[in-house]
């Protein structure tokens, strides 16, 4: 059985804190080269199937049923048990550390148990895991989702000038520079930096790295690349080899050797296409009279082929 992996959008009142829901399961035992990667987000994670190994240098060991994977510098390399059934709540990056109740400061670079980070957040994770939900319910997911309204709440005291300068960094489709941004939003380059790294964690220039090699490697799952300089272009790269020298710099090895035929064989990827305008724009949503952010666009040369979501 292959391993398959699915995401799916929270309903309306929980959007811009919660940007997607996912799962994975399958037989895991055979799938080459797992590995988790850098990418722009903070992450619950709820393990429900066999037990997950952590073999990274920073991070080692069984890794929690319940964890919090924060905003990660390095790769890490990890191997599953043979029953594969996880789900994950990925949340915004500038309303996660509201969501959780805690410093910004400690989801940078941290992969956490969620008891200890944030207990009643677990709480009441554990709370609807005590009912046995079935992640294919649609009755059982209403059900997470009410539990976790209060959080949501908690979220929406976040700095929303943040909230708009890390939207435009996830949706950027090339490079944006520190004084572009702070211009855009009406502020000094340093003012931006200090709000920016008090409620995400982490510095502008380094989660807008963070999104586009997310953005790549997150589409180079869909299927398999029929070519990667093109692919590497289109997300901003100068080429191929920039982009796995970028590999490399997070730790992970190129991606022509994670992404192998067999990798392809081994699983299933849906997403909800969070790269694509349609998607961003959803979670881009911005509140009250906050004026539209300028989005310079890059002229792609013809993406990868591959294996699209339904």
């Amino acid at each position: 059985m292959a391993l398959a992996y699915q995401e799916w959008l929270p309903s309306d009142g929980l959007r811009g804190t919660i940007l997607t829901f996912w799962s994975v399961a399958g037989e895991g035992s055979s799938v080459p080269s797992p590995t988790i990667l850098p990418d722009a987000y903070v992450e619950i994670v709820v393990n429900l199937g066999d037990s997950v190994t952590l073999l990274g240098p920073a991070f080692a060991g069984r890794q929690p049923a319940r964890v919090v994977v924060g905003l990660l510098e390095r790769a890490i390399p990890m191997r599953y048990g043979r029953q594969v059934r996880a789900f994950g709540i990925r949340l915004h990056p500038a309303r996660a550390a509201g969501f959780l109740g805690v410093a910004a400061a400690h989801l940078a670079n941290q992969l956490t148990r969620l008891g200890r980070l944030a207990p009643q957040c677990d709480a009441r994770v554990a709370q609807w895991l005590r009912g046995d939900p079935q992640l294919e319910s649609a009755q059982d997911r209403s059900a997470l989702e009410a539990l976790l309204e209060e959080p949501w709440r908690q979220s929406q005291g976040s700095d929303r000038l943040v909230v708009r300068a890390v939207d435009r960094l996830l949706g950027a489709e090339a490079p944006v520079t520190v004084v572009e941004l702070a211009r855009e939003l009406g502020v000094t380059p340093r003012h931006l930096q200090r709000r920016f790294v008090a409620t995400v964690g982490t510095a502008p220039k380094r989660l807008e790295r963070l999104a586009r090699f997310a953005r790549t490697w997150q589409q180079a799952t869909m299927g398999p690349v029929l070519g990667w300089a093109e692919l590497a272009y289109a997300n901003g790269y100068a080429d191929q080899a920039h982009l796995v020298r970028e590999f490399r710099a997070f730790g992970a090895n190129p991606p022509t050797h994670l992404f192998t035929p067999e990798w392809y064989d081994k699983t299933t990827v849906r997403r909800t296409n969070a790269w694509s305008h349609e998607v961003r724009v959803v979670q881009s949503h911005r509140g009250g009279n906050d004026p539209p952010l300028t989005h310079r666009r890059r002229t792609p040369a013809p993406p990868a082929k591959g294996r699209h979501s339904t």
